[in-house]
């Protein structure tokens, strides 16, 4: 599960790449990758209490890249 969860948080990286390449986010939904954000969390809390740590480590993947998109975002909103 690591190795997706890995996977699945690099699949952010294109999305945080375009915006600093136009300059621009325009076109990206915040909310969107904010209830993201909000449903990896809880995923995260619930690989550490339970001691999964391939969900853990594969939510915090996912955590990194959301917070990628989001703060790639923020800093060139409108």
């Amino acid at each position: 599960m690591s190795v997706v969860g890995i996977a699945t948080g690099a699949a952010y990286v294109p999305q945080a790449l375009r915006i600093w390449n136009r300059k621009s986010s325009e076109d990206v939904s915040i909310t969107t990758y904010l209830l993201f954000l909000g449903g990896q969390l809880v995923y995260l809390l619930y690989g550490i209490r339970f001691h999964q740590t391939p969900i853990a480590i594969g939510m915090a993947a996912n955590i990194a890249g959301s917070l990628a998109v989001i703060g790639s975002a923020l800093k060139f909103r409108k």
